[in-house]
């Protein structure tokens, strides 16, 4: 097949309205998480144990869908994940208790999101890409993921509003048939054998997979994916029922998690071009610093001008989701290429998802033990730090072979 100038920016296009709407329905799960707290009556660890099941699925799938990335190409390997997501999602809207929930929701499609998640999309957009452009490129991408959440937890709230949250995922499990899957089947393809000769002249063979283990900048590599989207993820579950303790209505509080989505999606695209011009390290270090931030804004929350917090917790945010999987993505790409990118990002998705599972349950627990969220602040506060420190060790490394 002969390839196009315009075939790369195709691939990044179609990669951000996939993750738009992969990432809508994820970081939707806020919205059901208060929900379930609300009305069904469960605890704060017992419903965020559904978000960190899923996530915990997500970890285990995601370095599978990486290596059969390297092996298959894309079409095969995300047609299998949407359909697992869309099959989770109606799972869910026939739960009858928390057991089942766990289970269609925790197990079923989080394996359909570990496929189709952030680790194994920027391996195909890297696969597309030089070093040079590829900051920019998966923080495209990446973009989508802000503008689902723009989108998707008005939607979510809407639709729980009107036809209860069981209504509201079959609605979300038709949206993965009609229109996710069509998208990622066809209009995804590996890159033609010229690009991949001139990244690798190799697949990547089970001795250099071997290698791996035994190079330190791998594991601070892993450390990274393990603590980035945990506080993240951590925000993301319990920001709305932080917010509703705090005094501020849910329908504000999911505006403003959707105004958190919109600046999230520039955030991606001008942080990624960051990355490009002044280094990777220099763009994580930003959203750290913005991770940082947000978390003030919730602790100023009960005391201060909640309109004035609420935005400026919004743009924190905004900085910390807007480097976390992108620039570890594009840094784990940069130095491991020629061990494959669908194996070295599908294991950095694995330890996302893990990151992602243990933080939110970890600040569940300390919530229902402690009747505060000061505790969980607090982890995600040392989440951020160990990962500035563990980026900061692999970055230095970047151009080595």
């Amino acid at each position: 097949m002969t390839r196009s100038a315009d075939d790369p920016a195709r691939i990044v296009i179609v990669c951000a309205f996939s993750l738009f709407i992969i990432f809508g329905i994820r970081l939707s799960f806020s919205v059901f998480f208060a929900e379930f707290v609300l009305t069904e009556g469960w605890s704060n660890e017992a419903a965020a144990a559904v978000f960190s099941l899923n996530m915990l699925a997500f970890s285990l799938t995601a370095p599978l869908a990486g290596i059969a990335l390297d092996r298959y190409g894309p079409r095969p390997v995300f047609g299998i994940g949407v359909l697992l997501l869309a099959a989770g999602l109606w799972q869910s809207s026939r739960a009858t208790d928390l057991t089942d929930l766990l289970l269609s929701y925790g197990v079923i499609a989080g394996a359909g999101l570990g496929i189709t998640g952030l680790g194994p999309v920027a391996s195909v957009v890297a696969g597309w890409t030089t070093p040079a452009r590829r900051g920019r490129a998966i923080g495209i991408a990446f973009a989508g993921t802000g503008l689902g959440a723009l989108v998707f937890v008005p939607l979510a709230n809407l639709l729980i509003a009107r036809y209860d949250w069981r209504g509201a995922y079959l609605i979300l499990a038709l949206v993965c048939l009609c229109l996710l899957l069509p998208l990622m089947v066809f209009g995804l393809r590996r890159p033609p054998a010229a690009i991949r000769r001139g990244r690798d002249r190799s697949r990547p063979t089970a001795s250099r997979w071997r290698r791996l283990p035994r190079n330190p900048v791998f594991w601070a590599l892993m450390l990274v994916g393990l603590t980035a989207l945990g506080p993240v993820r951590s925000l993301t579950v319990h920001q709305i029922a932080y917010m509703e303790l705090a005094g501020v209505e849910r329908t504000v509080a999911a505006n403003i998690v959707g105004l958190a989505g919109l600046l999230t999606s520039l955030s991606f695209i001008a942080l990624g071009w960051v990355s490009d011009r002044f280094g990777r390290a220099a763009a994580f270090t930003i959203g750290c610093a913005g991770l940082l931030g947000s978390v003030a804004m919730l602790l100023l929350l009960p005391t201060a001008d909640s309109v004035a917090v609420l935005v400026l917790y919004a743009l924190c945010f905004a900085l910390g989701e807007g480097t976390r999987s992108s620039q570890s993505t594009a840094l784990a790409s940069d130095i491991f290429q020629h061990q494959g990118l669908g194996l070295i990002n599908g294991l950095m998705g694995g330890m996302f998802g893990l990151g992602a599972a243990l933080g939110p349950w970890l600040v569940g627990r300390l919530r229902d033990q402690s009747g505060g969220y000061s505790g969980g602040l607090l982890v995600i506060v040392a989440m951020v730090a160990v990962s500035a420190v563990a980026y900061a060790y692999a970055a230095r490394a970047r151009n080595q072979p």
